[in-house]
């Protein structure tokens, strides 16, 4: 199942659209104005919250949470410290693993050495645009998610070596 993920470009917050091929919108991601934890939520197309995620503070390299809408822990995100965008991922008790390309611009969701999600970025696009391509029929709102997550944490290292 495909879906493609357009980031606003003007925003003072975080927001993403999910739509499927047809265009149409299922999904949206809002990040609060100001958040210290770099708190994200899905929505689906009611408004309704289906996941929100939290940043662990106080570490060297990223650590996430997903959390689902009664607040129970579903998945982990952990940056592995790598050139290359790598990540351990737990996700509702299975261990999985993200191994990107060097400049981030796709990545895949393995499990077991398996592919689960394949993820490319469009290079010319105004604001970052993703498909996605969900080979597990359970649980894809969590992928989609998981996958907002590791753009973030990709695009907050950029910024970090930018700054230095």
């Amino acid at each position: 199942m495909k879906f493609y993920i357009k980031q606003k470009v003007f925003s003072f917050k975080d927001k993403f659209n999910i739509t499927d091929e047809q265009q149409n919108l299922k999904y949206q991601v809002k990040g609060k104005l100001i958040s210290i934890h770099n708190k994200l939520d899905l929505l689906d197309e009611n408004g309704e919250v289906l996941f929100s995620s939290k940043k662990k503070l106080l570490r060297i390299l990223p650590k996430h949470f997903i959390f689902d809408c009664n607040g129970e822990k579903v998945a982990t995100i952990v940056r592995k410290f790598s050139i290359r965008p790598k990540f351990d991922l737990s996700i509702l008790g299975k261990e999985q693993s993200v191994d990107g390309s060097l400049f981030a611009h796709s990545f895949n969701i393995l499990d077991n050495g398996g592919v689960v999600a394949s993820i490319s970025k469009k290079i010319i696009s105004w604001g970052d645009t993703y498909e996605i391509e969900i080979y597990e029929e359970e649980n894809i709102e969590l992928y989609l998610f998981v996958v907002i997550i590791l753009d973030q944490v990709i695009h907050e290292g950029k910024k970090s070596i930018a700054n230095l």
